[in-house]
């Protein structure tokens, strides 16, 4: 396990789980919280900065043992999140482009040869 800070991006305490956006900015990671871990008044809002121990199961990011360091610390963020994602109108994944190289290579430069005297 590796400990991270994140902001918290969607939250429900009654269902106790929560979607985190890592400091790393890789995947995001996910509480499932027990009742034991945390009381439903004490659970996570949306922009709060979190600290936690980060374990990958199966290609997901599960949060272990958070901890809340800084109440709406990022409370604009997830509505900051949205409007940008609406900007980016959804289409199909064009193929890349592939680009010749060969029209940045160097020229090709003859050695030079040892002129002897003599």
């Amino acid at each position: 396990m590796s400990a991270m800070l994140g902001v918290v991006l969607w939250s429900d305490p009654t269902d106790r789980k929560a979607v985190i956006w890592c400091e790393d900015q890789g995947d995001l990671a996910f509480l499932n919280a027990p009742d034991d871990v945390l009381s439903k008044g004490d659970f996570f809002d949306a922009g709060d900065l979190v600290q936690f121990d980060m374990e990958e199961v199966s290609s997901l990011r599960r949060v272990q043992n958070p901890r809340l360091l800084l109440g709406q610390a990022g409370a604009d963020l997830p509505e900051a999140l949205r409007r940008r994602s609406r900007s980016f109108p959804a289409r199909p994944q064009a193929p890349a482009e592939v680009v010749s190289l060969s029209r940045y290579e160097a020229p090709a430069i003859e050695p030079r040869r040892r002129v002897s005297q003599g």
